[in-house]
């Protein structure tokens, strides 16, 4: 690539940065918790069709996306794949901040001692609440 190729290169670069901070803002989220979700873990069968797809999309890497239907709203974390079964999801809180919902989950990998498959697995849970359209972060 020659000189004026390069400047030409580093002026687009420029304005399209300038371009889209321009129209970006940056909000604070709020962290601290207001109330408790009340929320239930949704079995595999009952998961939106829409949402299962997705899963399955994306379900060997780690995720958290979000699904709206009918009042409700299914918030899907996933942990990527792993090298055996035997993985255990738990939710350790679920709380709605001022401008947030707050989900932790704990991780825990199998048990000395336990049976299970020793092939490879993709866990996740999914949670089901009513539909709410704050963000979702994970901690």
């Amino acid at each position: 690539m020659n000189r004026k190729s390069k400047k030409m290169l580093a002026g687009i670069l420029i304005f399209c940065t300038v371009f889209l901070a321009a129209g970006c803002s940056i909000q604070k989220i709020d962290r601290e918790k207001m109330l408790d979700i009340d929320y239930e873990i949704v079995e595999e069968i009952d998961i939106p069709e829409e949402m299962r797809e997705e899963i399955e999309r994306q379900k060997e890497k780690e995720f958290l996306f979000t699904y709206g239907d009918k009042g409700e709203m299914f918030i899907a974390r996933g942990y990527g794949k792993q090298e055996t079964g035997g993985y255990e999801i738990k939710v350790r809180e679920f709380f709605e901040s001022s401008n947030a919902i707050i989900l932790k989950t704990d991780f825990w990998g199998p048990e000395y001692g336990v049976e299970y498959s020793k092939e490879p697995s993709c866990p996740y849970i999914v949670l089901k609440m009513k539909y709410s359209d704050k963000y979702v972060l994970i901690q």
